[in-house]
């Protein structure tokens, strides 16, 4: 399967429509200002959100028509597909760099840890968010014997990898990046993930408070904060 193809098929039928507020979440853990990296970035709304942040961003990605649509917002934009060799980017040249639903799409997922772990300067933060296999939907499912396929969910069609937290932690620490901090975010949206009573307005605050007790129950998405060490023993 070629990669490369199937993201500029799937960018040029999609608009810029994301889940603002879990994007948000997410960087409410970046630093304040820096050099950031997002990675598979798409056409770049996460790095606009960083940009106005005050960082300097380079947003990357596989298919070249997402990053014709990352330059038009005025963004440094960079065309690579990491299933195919590392980004051109010197080493240690970032404070930041964030990898958004995005390794579940790959074939050789981890190589956005490696390229993390590279690229960050010492001391520099990680964020890396992925679909949560071990939500309590799929839990349940399996312990009656069923997987079932839910559609923007970890077990949506196009993702080729899932993602529970204890191998999240594993392969970042074989990349001496330091978890500083798990989070999690509802994505209450997923209808198929949810049943409608917990989207009503009380309900929908008291499961957010599960998702922040127990990210790796409860979360649809897994937010894991990562910080490169500033110096190796």
């Amino acid at each position: 399967m070629d990669l490369t193809r199937y993201a500029d098929d799937y960018w040029s039928k999609k608009d810029d429509g994301v889940d603002y507020d879990r994007l948000r979440h997410l960087l409410s853990f970046a630093p304040k200002s820096g050099r950031a990296l997002v990675i598979d970035g798409g056409p770049g709304m996460l790095a606009v959100e960083l940009r106005q942040l005050g960082h300097k961003v380079v947003n990357t990605d596989a298919s070249a028509h997402a990053v014709e649509r990352s330059e038009a917002k005025g963004l440094t934009s960079l065309a690579q597909d990491l299933d195919n060799g590392p980004l051109p980017l010197p080493d240690a040249s970032f404070d930041l760099v964030v990898s958004d639903s995005a390794i579940e799409h790959r074939f050789h997922s981890l190589r956005a840890l490696d390229e993390a772990s590279r690229l960050l300067r010492p001391g520099g933060t990680f964020l890396l968010l992925v679909p949560n296999i071990a939500h309590w939907r799929y839990r349940l499912a399996l312990l009656f014997g069923r997987f079932p396929e839910i559609e923007g969910a970890a077990s949506d069609r196009c993702h080729l990898r899932f993602f529970a937290l204890p191998e999240l932690k594993r392969e970042l620490a074989v990349r001496s990046l330091s978890l500083q901090r798990v989070s999690g975010f509802a994505s209450l949206w997923v209808k198929g993930l949810y049943p409608r009573v917990l989207r009503a307005p009380l309900i929908r605050n008291l499961y957010g408070g599960l998702v922040w007790l127990r990210p790796s129950l409860f979360g649809r998405d897994l937010i894991l904060v990562a910080k490169k060490p500033t110096h190796v023993d």
